[in-house]
């Protein structure tokens, strides 16, 4: 299956050159998507409050003229206007519950008139949602945040644009790399993880086999194009 990365960055692509775009990566993470951002010939600035994963960030070999800022999508540190499409790359559910339409109307503060901003959110199904929310059960923000989009469009601060659902794959060689990614998110989740392992090796072994590579599971996503 094509990576999500590749998928989403080819939407952006097919709406506008990334060439010399300023694009905004609000929630980056580690950086990867800005980083692939920036290889398509973008200047993408990455925006994120975690101070270990601002450090990622920061160490990764640069892609091209990518940036990274601290900061929250509810209150973004950067003059109106500035950018010329914004992104929630599965992001805006990890706004307070409360503040995710204001991060929707932050978000198209910054973006240029005629600029887009691109919300990708994880659904409650899936495979890998099955499997993640037995430690991490992030069912209610997921929705929150669905509702969020519907709230700013109803407002009319933003219109809603165009609409896909995308499906991602995780695959994992073996449930030892599940419980490595899953620490390296969020190392309070160490204990949860333990107290329910045999539960998780058990769904784990349902997933579907990929040869040497380990098992895979489904992410369904749903990209809201907002103007």
């Amino acid at each position: 299956m094509t990576s999500i990365l590749d998928d989403f960055r080819d939407i952006l692509a097919a709406r506008m050159p990334l060439a010399g775009r300023r694009v905004l990566d609000v929630g980056c993470g580690d950086g990867s998507f800005v980083r692939e951002l920036a290889a398509a010939g973008a200047v993408p600035t990455g925006l994120e409050c975690s101070v270990a994963q601002l450090e990622l960030c920061r160490q990764a070999a640069p892609a091209g003229g990518e940036s990274y800022v601290s900061g929250v999508g509810e209150n973004l540190p950067f003059a109106d206007a500035r950018f010329d499409a914004t992104v929630f790359r599965a992001s805006l559910h990890h706004v307070p519950a409360g503040l995710m339409t204001r991060a929707l109307r932050e978000a198209r503060r910054v973006t240029r008139p005629g600029g887009e901003v691109f919300v990708f959110e994880p659904l409650t199904t899936g495979t890998h949602f099955q499997l993640t929310r037995l430690f991490n059960d992030e069912t209610l923000v997921r929705r929150l945040a669905q509702e969020a989009v519907g709230q700013a469009v109803e407002e009319g601060f933003v219109s809603r644009r165009d609409s896909a659902t995308l499906e991602s794959e995780s695959v994992y060689r073996d449930f030892e790399a599940l419980r490595r990614r899953v620490t390296a998110i969020d190392r309070s989740r160490e204990s949860a993880f333990l107290a329910i392992e045999p539960e998780l090796r058990r769904l784990f072994e349902t997933g579907e086999v990929r040869g040497e590579t380990g098992r895979a599971f489904s992410q369904p996503f749903r990209l809201d194009v907002l103007g």
